[in-house]
């Protein structure tokens, strides 16, 4: 069945608007909104990139597709094929030989593990990536499909929805026990205690790779590949084969235990489709948030060391929920914390803050200190540093700025916190545009060398922040300036593909019925930031969306919350 294409105009946006005007402003708020809904460049962009994350979500396909967008799990499978990179073309999906099945899991989008991308790559992007399936891909790329209401359409036609279903189901596969974790729960390798771990990297690899690092007889090679590169510790590498003090072996390596950033992150997604979907019997699981709450930098007699900054005793969410004062291989079906010591990360308390504030759990132990960890993080510009598995820079100002604005984290110190970063914005995307005449308006991601990713996130972090606080520090002007000058770099850099699935050009009208896509940027990282980075064309394109669709609804000029206005979908 074919059907009618679904256009946003502005004779045919329709917003939904919940609650009492915001600011006082509404009609100054409908009056830009359908200003910026005039740019037909900027509308539609935004159904590009709908129609990217349609194409591009995994999920059974007629046939037998590529494993980057259907299921293996779900009907004939999928495809398996190769990720490939060369320096002006990403992600080539090459033939596998027969002997390498590829698995991914119904509702994700693709994400690749790109190994010493610095030492082997070319801007970060290593020759041959992994593809991987993980929670926090999921519910990050999700989130901006909130944004927009469907009610209007018939059921075949609520392509978003449809998207948000199938996202959430993913989402709660990957529980464990009484928490949530990065990567799926798998069957042991080298034991019979289940492990977490990624589907595409087999133990018996990534075991074989550990011994010849190890093996006195290649330590040039290793060498020569790790030099100037953050990597493991030799220690923990033996640590972890040696089967008298860990029986499971090389299982031990990619078993992490399940982390307040993952638990978090699916809280907040669960609460927003509870709201949409209120029927569905999933609600925010507040018993997972009360176990982040038992995890604070309190009392401890172990330091990571990279997070020094913090100081001792802040009070602030553990990454980790397993106890560090245990012996670090005991109870291996909880998983093992990477190099036995917990830490404390700024992004992953923005991100606990965002779900704690969001679900009303303002009170449980922890909350105010992670407030005050993240104003001192923005006032001493700790930030760039402070996320120890974030290497990219603009992921701090997203998250602290979400939990102060769609979160409704707006405690004293989360306001100072913003005014603080808003400067730090401001001063950044100039200074980049000085050194990089031709990207003027993007914003620089640190460890990424490309900047569409991180342009997205700074975009985002302004539009939370607001303009009413540019304007109470005196650069409200700056502020719009530099707003403008993001989103028009967004629209420029978008690059135009044909779906790859043809199914997909009948549900969205876009120019010659493509999508609208964005190189992908880094955004997640191993312990040791050099020896693997997370990438995703989906992750980039899900940002630069939200960025897009919160400045066609004018976000920037009030604080309403996150999905207060939406667009509305029309036949």
């Amino acid at each position: 069945m074919k059907f009618r294409t679904l256009i946003i105009s502005v004779l045919l946006l329709v917003t939904v608007i919940s609650g009492p005007a915001w600011a006082g402003n509404e009609d100054i708020v409908a009056r830009v909104m359908t200003e910026r809904m005039a740019d037909k460049r900027l509308s539609q962009t935004i159904l590009g990139a709908l129609a990217f994350l349609e194409d591009r979500q995994v999920r059974e396909r007629p046939g037998k597709k590529s494993c980057e967008y259907d299921s293996s799990e779900d009907g004939d499978g999928c495809d398996t094929r190769l990720s490939f990179n060369i320096p002006f073309r990403e992600n080539i999906g090459l033939p596998a030989p027969k002997s390498l099945v590829a698995k991914n899991r119904s509702g994700e989008w693709a994400s690749y593990i790109h190994f010493l991308p610095n030492k082997l790559g070319f801007k970060g992007r290593s020759p041959a990536a992994v593809q991987d399936s993980s929670l926090f891909m999921t519910a990050f790329i999700s989130y901006p499909l909130f944004l927009f209401d469907e009610s209007a359409l018939a059921p075949e036609q609520q392509h978003i929805n449809s998207m948000l279903r199938h996202a959430m189901q993913n989402i709660q596969s990957f529980k464990r026990d009484d928490a949530y974790n990065f990567w799926a729960v798998l069957p042991g390798y080298s034991s019979k205690a289940p492990r977490t771990g990624p589907f595409n990297i087999p133990v018996a690899q990534l075991e074989f790779l550990a011994k010849a690092y190890l093996n006195p007889k290649f330590a040039k090679l290793f060498a020569k590949l790790a030099k100037g590169q953050q990597t493991p510790p030799k220690y923990w590498l033996e640590a972890c084969l040696d089967r008298k003090g860990n029986p499971t072996g090389a299982d031990a390596l990619f078993n992490i235990p399940n982390d307040a950033d993952d638990t978090s992150t699916a809280v907040a997604i669960q609460h927003f489709f509870h709201q949409r979907f209120p029927d569905s019997g999933i609600v925010p699981d507040h018993a997972a948030l009360l176990r982040i709450s038992e995890f604070r930098d309190v009392g401890r007699a172990r330091e990571d060391g990279r997070d020094g900054w913090k100081g001792k005793d802040s009070g602030a969410f553990l990454t980790w929920l397993k106890d560090e004062t245990q012996p670090v291989f005991d109870r291996p079906e909880i998983g093992i914390i990477p190099l036995g010591v917990n830490n404390v990360d700024v992004v992953v308390n923005a991100n606990v803050l965002f779900a704690m504030a969001l679900t009303g759990s303002r009170n449980l132990p922890g909350y105010h200190d992670s407030t005050r960890l993240i104003r001192r993080a923005a006032e001493t510009r700790s930030w760039p540093e402070a996320g120890l598995y974030y290497p990219q820079n603009m992921i701090f100002p997203y998250s602290a700025s979400r939990a102060y604005r769609d979160g409704n984290a707006r405690e004293p110190e989360m306001k100072s916190a913003m005014q603080f970063l808003l400067r730090d914005l401001l001063k950044a995307q100039i200074e980049w545009g000085k050194k990089n005449p031709t990207r003027r308006g993007a914003f620089p991601g640190g460890d990424d060398k490309s900047d569409h990713l991180s342009t997205g996130l700074a975009v985002i972090a302004l539009i939370n922040i607001g303009r009413d606080n540019a304007a109470e520090i005196g650069l409200e002007k700056e502020y719009d300036t530099a707003l403008r000058a993001g989103i028009d770099y967004l629209l420029e850099q978008c690059i135009w593909q044909k779906p790859k699935n043809l199914e997909t050009r009948g549900k969205f009208k876009t120019p010659g019925g493509k999508c609208a896509t964005w190189m992908s940027g880094l955004f997640f990282a191993a312990s040791f930031w050099d020896l693997a980075h997370w990438r995703s064309q989906a992750f980039t394109v899900a940002i630069a969306l939200e960025a897009l669709t919160k400045y066609a609804l004018a976000y920037d000029l009030d604080m309403a919350p996150m999905g207060a206005r939406r667009i509305r979908l029309n036949p």
